[in-house]
């Protein structure tokens, strides 16, 4: 009657959370312990705002301007939008940090959990911008993308090298 589990034991039949931030990921799943550093980065939006990043750096908005312009601090300039992306920014700070890391920081790759094939829905997302900006941005070619069948659709890869070329990070320094 109770399906082969003893005293003490439920079966579970909960389904997982198909509207986590990971919806392949079972809720149910221990998570990995939270650290007092993942309590403070999760306060922040996986995009950060110029705000957010004056916040974390306790920097007036004149010097993160400054540090995005020069390639200082990892971001994308998609037209007139600064784009930073809070595992970067973290992977930034642990790389330039003063104390030893445990492990060497890895690179970040954003669009790791996307599909090859990007909707506007997908890009709204990874961006935190709304309908209308995404739409101006594919239309202008800002974000490479196909107009089919009255949708649009962006390669993964495309999107990559598009966000690779307009990265602050290959700014030359001043000799």
């Amino acid at each position: 009657p109770n399906g082969g589990l003893t005293a003490g034991e439920r079966q579970d039949t909960r389904s997982p959370d198909r509207f986590s931030a990971y919806p392949d990921r079972d809720s149910l799943e221990p998570a990995a312990p939270m650290t007092d550093d993942d309590i403070y980065w999760d306060a922040f939006p996986e995009v950060l705002s110029t705000n957010d990043l004056s916040q974390i750096l306790s920097v007036g908005r004149p010097g993160i301007f400054t540090r995005l312009t020069k390639g200082i601090i990892p971001a994308y300039r998609l037209e007139r939008s600064w784009i930073i992306f809070k595992p970067e920014v973290r992977a930034w700070l642990d790389a330039n940090s003063n104390r030893p890391q445990p492990e060497p920081v890895e690179p970040v790759d954003v669009l790791a959990d996307y599909a090859e094939e990007m909707s506007h829905r997908d890009l709204m997302r990874l961006f935190d911008k709304s309908k209308p900006t995404i739409y101006r941005w594919m239309e202008l070619g800002v974000i490479p993308a196909f107009h089919v069948g009255g949708r649009w659709l962006v390669r993964k890869s495309q999107l990559r090298q598009a966000l690779h070329d307009s990265s602050n990070q290959n700014v030359k320094p001043s000799e």
